[in-house]
């Protein structure tokens, strides 16, 4: 997994956001976690709309974007010296919660390593959100407890607009849609992806 450099540690205030989300095309249905490792504080990344011209309020969504917002946002994630790790995995449908359930303790123990301070879930209905819960506390039951503070958040979140930048560019890479904002994550060495298991 890709390490934070340890100057970049001592000042930081470390975050983890997570989106799992389901894409799909017709050859290849995949189910991805994004888990995003920030670099820089709470307060620099807290409103990345600021970043636009003008500031952006409308919560960013990927699918719902053009290519200038699309440009603009993944300019924001570089400047600010972010770095993502994706697992993806490709399954139907209907093998979501399974893959769910085995991807959010696999990004949880690697945020644990890794130091992350507080994870943001983006919210869901009240069944997989409970359900997460009881994933979280049973993978780190052996060990004293959750090591970092957590909680779910809605797309209305700003810093969850990053993980959606991420995980769109990721989606449309791993389903063969379009590699070019994926490639540039790459590029720049601030995308690492992972396939599950």
């Amino acid at each position: 997994m890709p390490q934070i450099p340890a100057r970049c540690v001592a000042a930081t205030r470390v975050l983890l956001f997570i989106e799992l989300e389901w894409a799909a095309a017709r050859s290849t249905p995949s189910a991805s976690c994004r888990c995003i490792r920030a670099v820089r504080t709470a307060d620099e990344l807290s409103n990345p709309g600021r970043f636009f011209e003008p500031p952006r309020k409308r919560p960013f969504h990927w699918t719902g974007e053009g290519p200038i917002a699309r440009w603009r946002m993944l300019d924001v994630i570089l400047d600010s010296g972010i770095v993502a790790v994706a697992y993806y995995a490709h399954i139907s449908r209907r093998g979501q919660r399974s893959v769910r359930n085995e991807m959010l303790p696999r990004a949880s123990r690697w945020a644990a390593d890794e130091g992350v301070e507080h994870l943001v879930i983006e919210a869901s209905d009240d069944v997989t959100m409970s359900r997460d819960q009881h994933t979280l506390l049973d993978t780190f039951r052996e060990s004293g407890g959750v090591p970092f503070g957590y909680d779910w958040r809605s797309k209305s979140e700003p810093l969850l607009w990053i993980a959606d930048a991420v995980a769109g560019a990721v989606g449309e890479f791993v389903i063969g849609k379009d590699d070019q904002w994926f490639n540039r994550l790459s590029a720049a060495g601030a995308i690492h992806l992972k396939q599950h298991p």
